[in-house]
């Protein structure tokens, strides 16, 4: 996991009862919030063993094309990518060479750059890439759960108390 905030500790979750190892790169210095996840502290140590690496970090100016060529010389072959974050997170034309050298066996994208790709883009073709339409942040009751997220904040600012999920500027998330 690159990233592990809500998002990411939700995979994380999901991927632990079927056996997965899940090891994960994090910004803030917080121990995981999901028991059984292994905390590393370099890009190198998530990615040089990594068989999945989920992307589920913001974008910044230390991330964008975090996947860079340097980065995907570095992967275990055969590693699949899974963006559910930014598009700008991956250099793209890096992860088309790395997906046709085999250092990548594939690359499954729910956010991609630009958004949405232009007609006749290389990716819709590559037999190597699945593409979403950007819709990680969807699911049944979603527009429920944006309208509490809102109410809650919205009583909580009118009463003077903190603000849940907020953002810091400084660090561009």
């Amino acid at each position: 996991m690159l990233g592990l905030g809500a998002i990411g500790a939700a995979v994380a979750q999901r991927a632990l009862p079927f056996g997965a190892r899940v090891r994960a790169l994090r910004y803030s210095k917080k121990p995981s919030p999901v028991e059984g996840v292994e905390i590393v502290s370099t890009f190198e140590a998530l990615i040089s063993g990594a068989d999945h690496l989920v992307i589920a970090a913001p974008l910044t100016a230390s991330t964008r094309h975090i996947l860079d060529a340097r980065a995907f010389e570095r992967v275990k072959p055969g590693l699949h990518v899974v963006n559910i974050a930014r598009g700008e997170l991956i250099d793209q034309d890096a992860l088309r060479d790395a997906l046709d050298r085999e250092l990548v066996s594939a690359a499954s994208l729910d956010a991609v750059t630009p958004e949405p790709l232009p007609a006749g883009h290389w990716m819709y073709d590559h037999a190597k890439i699945r593409l979403s339409p950007h819709i990680s942040w969807s699911w049944p009751s979603a527009q429920d759960t944006i309208g509490r997220i809102f109410s809650d904040n919205l009583r909580r600012y009118l009463n003077g108390e903190p603000l849940d999920n907020l953002i810091d500027p400084s660090l561009g998330y």
